[in-house]
C-alpha cells in the first residue's frame, strides 16, 4: 500500500477516535438540558401591584386599607395657614402619610385654591386674600366659593413659593408618585366661571407659565393635567378625567385626546394637542363623577364604564371610588382593575451552555401586556438559586421597563457561572423592585405551572439534571 495513503487512513482514524473520545468526555462533563428555550403567556388577573388601581382620599382609613394608592387633595389654606409657615405636620396627620408610607402605598397629590361648597368660604389663606383681593366670590349651581385672580402678579409670586415648598417636601422620597396640576380653577380642574357663567380662567400664556412652575419644581413624581394641553403633551405630562362614569363627558374628553381642540379662557384660548396612545407613554388618571349614583354606574351603566376605562388607558382612579369595603361591588371592582394599569412579564427565556468557559448565557425577553404603561425606571434583576432556593447569583439587567409594549419583545442578556452548587439543580427567577429594593412588582406571567417564589423573587424555570 502506498505509504501516503496509509498515513492518510491513520490520520482519519485518529481524527475519528479523537472526536469519539471528545464526544464521550463532553457528554460526561456536559449535563443534558442546559440549553433550553421557554415562552410564557401574560397573566391578566394580576391586579394587586404598586402604582396602579384605586386611589381613595388618603384621609379615609377604611378605603385606603383596600387600595395600593392614596389621593391627597391639599388646599393652599391647609398648606400655608400663616405666611411662610408650611404645615407639614398637619398634612402628614390629616392624610396619615406615615401610615401609608409604612405600608408601601403610593400617593397622588393635587394643590387646590378653590373648592366649591355649600357655604361662602375661601380655600386660599386669609393672609393671602388681604394681600390681593382681586378674585371673585361666586354662588352658582356647582356651589359657593372664591376664585382668585390667577393672573395677578402678587398671587402668582406667593403661589410659586408655596408650590416649590410642596415640591421640596414631596421630593424627599418617592411616596408622591403623581402630581395633578391643580392651582387653577374649581377643584384645581382648570375651569372656572362666575355668576354670569363667564370664564375666570387666565389667558393661555399664564396657564403655560403655571405648568412651567410645576415642571421646574417637582423632580420625582410624574405630572398630569386635566386636559391634553399643547404644553403638557410636549412636556410628556399625563392627563386625568374627573368624569369617569359620565358617558357624554368622557367621550368628549376622549375626543380631545384623539383630535385636539381648544378651551375657552378669559383671554387667548388654551390649545389641546392630539396625542395617540397617551396611556402607554404618560399616566392617565381621574375619578368617578359625583353627578351619577355609584349604583347606576356599576349597574346598568357598567358596560359603558368598562369601555371608557379601557379606551382611556387608565392607570388609577380616585379619589371618588366605589365603597371598597362593600362586598357587593367586589366583582365589578375586579373587572375595573383588570382593565387598568400595566402587566409586565417575561415573554421568553433562553439558555445556552458555554463549555469552554463553563458558564450559562441567558437571554430574557420582556413585554407589557397591560392597557397602560409603567412610568418609573425601576430596576430589573435576574437571579439563580440552588436546589434549596438559596441565592447563588444575581445580575441587574439593562432594560427600561417604561418602554415595554405588548407587541414587541425587549431582549436582555445575563451570564452566570456553572458552579458546583448548581451542577445538578437550580432555579432561575426575576424581580422588579423599587429604588430601595423593598417593594416588589409582581410579574404578570403565566408559566403554565404553579406560582413559585424564592423570597420575593418569582421563579421562572427549574432545572434538574437527568443523571440517567
Amino acid at each position: 500500500m502506498d505509504k501516503s495513503k496509509s498515513y492518510a487512513i491513520q490520520y482519519v482514524v485518529i481524527l475519528i477516535l479523537g472526536a469519539a473520545v471528545a464526544g464521550i468526555l463532553f457528554n460526561m462533563l456536559y449535563p443534558s438540558g442546559l440549553d433550553f428555550d421557554v415562552t410564557y403567556s401574560p397573566d391578566y388577573t394580576v391586579t394587586d401591584n404598586p402604582l396602579m388601581g384605586f386611589a381613595p382620599d388618603a384621609s379615609n382609613l377604611e378605603l385606603c386599607e383596600k387600595a395600593n394608592m392614596v389621593y391627597i387633595p391639599l388646599t393652599w389654606a391647609e398648606w400655608e395657614p400663616e405666611e411662610g409657615k408650611f404645615d407639614i405636620e398637619g398634612l402628614e396627620k390629616n392624610f396619615h402619610i406615615k401610615k401609608w408610607k409604612d405600608k408601601h402605598k403610593h400617593g397622588i397629590i393635587r394643590f387646590i385654591c378653590d373648592i366649591p361648597g355649600k357655604e361662602a368660604h375661601m380655600d386660599i389663606p386669609g393672609w393671602l386674600y388681604e394681600k390681593t383681593k382681586k378674585g371673585t366670590f361666586y354662588d352658582t349651581e356647582i356651589g359657593m366659593g372664591y376664585s382668585p385672580d390667577y393672573g395677578d402678579t402678587v398671587f402668582r409670586k406667593y403661589h410659586d413659593i408655596a408650590l416649590k415648598a410642596l415640591a421640596e417636601y414631596c421630593d424627599r422620597d418617592f411616596f408622591i408618585s403623581f402630581v395633578q396640576l391643580g392651582s387653577i380653577g374649581h377643584w384645581g380642574e382648570w375651569h372656572a366661571s362666575d355668576n354670569r357663567d363667564e370664564s375666570l380662567m387666565p389667558d393661555a400664556s399664564v396657564c403655560s407659565e403655571y405648568a412651567e412652575v410645576y415642571s421646574d419644581s417637582f423632580e420625582n413624581p410624574r405630572l398630569m393635567t386635566r386636559r391634553n394641553y399643547d404644553f403638557s403633551v410636549e412636556g410628556e405630562m399625563g392627563v386625568f378625567n374627573d368624569m369617569v362614569g359620565d358617558r357624554d363627558d368622557t367621550e368628549e374628553w376622549l375626543t380631545w385626546l384623539k383630535t385636539g381642540g381648544t378651551q375657552e379662557t378669559s383671554g387667548r384660548p388654551l390649545s389641546l394637542k392630539a396625542v395617540s396612545d397617551i396611556g402607554l407613554k404618560s399616566p392617565v388618571g381621574g375619578e368617578f363623577t359625583s353627578d351619577i349614583p355609584m349604583d347606576k354606574m356599576l349597574g346598568e351603566d357598567f358596560g359603558n364604564v368598562l369601555q371608557d376605562i379601557t379606551d382611556s388607558q387608565m392607570t388609577f382612579i380616585g379619589p371618588m371610588v366605589p365603597d371598597l369595603t362593600d362586598k357587593k361591588y367586589a366583582l365589578k371592582e375586579d373587572s375595573i382593575l383588570r382593565r387598568m394599569g400595566y402587566r409586565i412579564y417575561p415573554s421568553k427565556l433562553a439558555a445556552r451552555y458555554d463549555f469552554v468557559r463553563d458558564e450559562i448565557n441567558l437571554e430574557l425577553s420582556f413585554r407589557n401586556a397591560g392597557n397602560a404603561g409603567f412610568f418609573f425606571d425601576w430596576p430589573v434583576t435576574v437571579y439563580v438559586f440552588d436546589k434549596d432556593k438559596k441565592r447563588v447569583f444575581r445580575q441587574g439587567l439593562d432594560i427600561d421597563i417604561r418602554k415595554l409594549r405588548s407587541d414587541e419583545d425587549t431582549r436582555v442578556e445575563a451570564t452566570f457561572p456553572y458552579i458546583d452548587e448548581i451542577k445538578d439543580e437550580f432555579y432561575i427567577g426575576a424581580a422588579i423592585a423599587d429604588y430601595s429594593g423593598e417593594e416588589i412588582l409582581k410579574l404578570s406571567v403565566d408559566t403554565g405551572e404553579e406560582v413559585e417564589y424564592a423570597g420575593n423573587v418569582r421563579l421562572l424555570y427549574h432545572y434538574k439534571r437527568n443523571k440517567n
